[in-house]
């Protein structure tokens, strides 16, 4: 892959390429869901607005439930001197350039990054009325799918591929998307590259043993499905990070390849 993607935890992502930095679901608390807080090594960085946050052309949220968003940091980070784009379902302000698509679907765009934006139902019954949306994020050739806690099915995965067509190099979701059929039907419809299993806390905040259920979904997965990929937490995946850090490795405040909690 050419994009360099860090995964911090929970759904936390930050995808790299070509001078352009798209955060998703990466500002957050969540210990009171069984999930976790933001690092306090990342924490500091978007306090001072350095490393990671130095770098953050737009920032993405799927809902505003705690364990993916936190309000406080996202206003922080917006009164910065040079904000940047943000979108989220339900966010009292937008910044970015966006597009209808359809009834469901919108087209955003942040720095060189574009984003298919499209509603989906978040899983659980509970929560099925809470505005929820998964993305298609494009960089240079290359595609991502990030679902957050969507009830993925294939008629979602289809929507997509009408909107946006071309292949899909990774697809991060959660356990119970990869669990149920109906998201083992999206991934089908969607048939990226690559899985990545995210959405799971540090090991002291597994309150319901999520880490545990992740690794039997992973084995149990069917076999006309590429195999899950649990991404450990606060490292880049494949060990490929993002140019600007090896610049910045002096600064240990900047150095993100040497903190890996898993």
């Amino acid at each position: 892959m050419d994009t360099c993607i860090f995964h911090s935890v929970n759904s936390g992502l930050f995808f790299w390429q070509a001078g352009t930095g798209l955060l998703v679901d990466g500002i957050h608390d969540g210990r009171e869901q069984g999930f976790s807080p933001m690092p306090d090594f990342l924490q500091r960085q978007l306090d001072a607005r350095t490393g990671l946050f130095a770098h953050t052309s737009g920032v993405l949220f799927t809902h505003l439930h705690r364990d993916h968003f936190q309000r406080e940091g996202l206003l922080h980070l917006m009164r910065s001197p040079v904000s940047p784009a943000v979108y989220g379902p339900e966010l009292p302000e937008h910044r970015a350039r966006i597009q209808p698509v359809s009834a469901n679907t919108r087209r955003i765009w942040m720095g060189a990054g574009e984003i298919l934006a499209q509603t989906t139902l978040h899983d659980g019954t509970v929560f099925r009325n809470d505005p929820h949306q998964s993305f298609l994020i494009t960089l240079g050739r290359e595609r991502f799918l990030t679902a957050g806690d969507g009830a993925l099915t294939g008629r979602d995965a289809a929507e997509f591929l009408r909107a946006e067509g071309g292949p899909v190099d990774g697809a991060f979701v959660n356990l119970y998307q990869l669990a149920s059929e109906d998201g083992q039907e999206f991934l089908r419809t969607l048939a990226p590259t690559r899985i990545f299993l995210i959405h799971l806390p540090f090991r002291e905040d597994d309150a319901y043993h999520n880490r545990s259920l992740a690794r039997q979904v992973a084995r149990s997965l069917p076999p006309d499905l590429p195999p899950a990929e649990i991404l450990p937490h606060m490292a880049w995946i494949d060990g490929r990070a993002a140019q600007w850090e090896a610049r910045e490795k002096g600064g240990a405040e900047d150095d993100l390849s040497g903190i890996a909690q898993s």
